[in-house]
């Protein structure tokens, strides 16, 4: 998977994903999912960083944001990683790492497949068979995006507006509510890779242009993605250099 450490890069929305270390439940009680979502509130306010969308599971967290700063958005995921196990081991007298290291990052293209992405996120306890529908998930974003929560919100609305391309609030939340409506109803549940394990998600264009980011192109692979309801390309790295990460023309900034 793609490390953030490596690959992020300034002016465009990632999809994270940070997991529990050996993939244990370390966070299967409330109140552990209740800190790390009050310290990733603590870290918005501090770093400034636009939150999309987020779920806490009970052994990983997805969150998608958008990078104005790379150093911004590293700041807001050690904190909120960081203080959550403190607390944790505190409490219950652990030992040793609460997370894998590093995080991992994907980058998605604005407009529909970031909305695409955004469902994926949500649905994710649907799809871990652990609840029938995201609004009964209080920890992810399903309730800030389809209106029901106005108070103590992370996402930041008006700048996911603006990387959707969509005027008002409200059309933003219908299109969210028939898009997660439809996945239900068609039964789209599967887990689908390119979300965590691709660099980046998009159209054709648009991962290609994003290769150009990367001084060692000759290890990217741009590839189609054939089961999705729209046009969807990945930008991986290639088989032959799995183990090489490239080199960002920004590295020094992320």
């Amino acid at each position: 998977m793609p490390r953030a450490s490596d690959y992020l890069i300034e002016g465009y929305t990632y999809h994270l994903t940070h997991r529990c270390h050996n993939r244990k439940f370390l966070l299967r009680f409330a109140r552990d999912r209740d800190a790390y979502r009050e310290w990733l509130r603590e870290g918005i306010r501090r770093h400034r960083v636009p939150v999309y969308g987020y779920c806490l599971t009970s052994n990983h967290v997805h969150l998608v944001v958008h990078a104005d700063r790379a150093e911004a958005v590293s700041g807001l995921m050690h904190l909120a990683a960081g203080a959550t196990a403190k607390q944790y081991n505190l409490r219950k007298g652990h030992l040793g790492s609460l997370w894998e290291h590093p995080y991992q990052c994907t980058l998605i293209e604005d407009g529909q497949h970031l909305l695409n992405c955004l469902c994926y996120v949500d649905l994710n306890m649907v799809r871990a068979g652990v609840v029938p529908h995201p609004r009964e998930w209080r920890w992810c974003g399903y309730d800030e995006l389809s209106g029901s929560r106005q108070r103590y919100r992370l996402i930041n609305e008006d700048r996911l507006l603006e990387s959707m391309g969509i005027g008002t609030r409200q059309k933003l939340r219908d299109l969210y509510i028939e898009a997660i409506e439809r996945r239900l109803a068609e039964g789209r549940l599967a887990r689908e890779p390119l979300w965590t394990e691709s660099l980046a998600v998009g159209s054709k264009s648009f991962t290609g242009d994003v290769s150009e980011k990367y001084t060692q192109r000759r290890t990217l692979d741009v590839e189609e993605v054939s089961d999705l309801a729209i046009k969807t390309w990945t930008l991986k790295e290639s088989h032959e250099a799995y183990n090489a990460f490239p080199a960002l023309e920004n590295s020094a900034k992320a």
